[in-house]
């Protein structure tokens, strides 16, 4: 019960703290129990106990989904730590790094695919093609035109403007 609670209470947080992005094709709350790193330049600490002086298990990418795990954790009545697995390992990380929220983007204007990039620049190794009519989650904004999204469990840059 108090898992859902908090989950309720951090879907509606991620309303009001997460600025919509653009004209989004897509809005919407991940229902499958898992998280999203956000809020942070590139990581965060996967720690092994609920304290920032807990010794660091992972970094986990901005970005990427974590499962929250359900076994009734004391840290999720007081939302500071949740208690999390990642890549196989459980450990805590920081509530105000974690949202439900998920926008995504369409690929257009563009004949076949686009590039996602390792580096906000057309200058970057391509990591992956996109085809065009496939669908992108919204990270965040990047440099030069980029947004840093998800496709296919990778992280990468594609450039704003072929994604509606």
């Amino acid at each position: 019960m108090v898992k859902k609670v908090v989950l309720a209470v951090m879907i509606l947080a991620g309303f009001w703290l997460f600025p919509q992005a653009g004209n989004a094709a897509m809005q919407g709350i991940n229902t499958e129990g898992g998280l999203y790193v956000t809020n942070c330049e590139s990581w965060v600490s996967l720690r092994s106990y609920a304290s920032t002086e807990a010794p660091v298990l992972a970094r986990i990418p901005l970005g990427t989904r974590v499962n929250i795990i359900d076994d009734n954790d004391p840290c999720y009545r007081d939302m500071v730590f949740a208690h999390v697995q990642y890549q196989g390992k459980r450990g805590y990380v920081l509530y105000n790094y974690l949202t439900a929220k998920w926008t995504m983007y369409r690929v257009v204007n563009c004949n076949e695919w686009i590039s996602l990039r390792t580096e906000p620049s057309t200058e970057a190794k391509t990591a992956a093609r996109i085809p065009r009519g496939q669908l992108v989650r919204f990270v965040k904004q990047a440099e030069n035109g980029f947004y840093y999204v998800e496709y296919n469990g990778r992280l990468g840059y594609a450039l704003s403007y072929y994604l509606d």
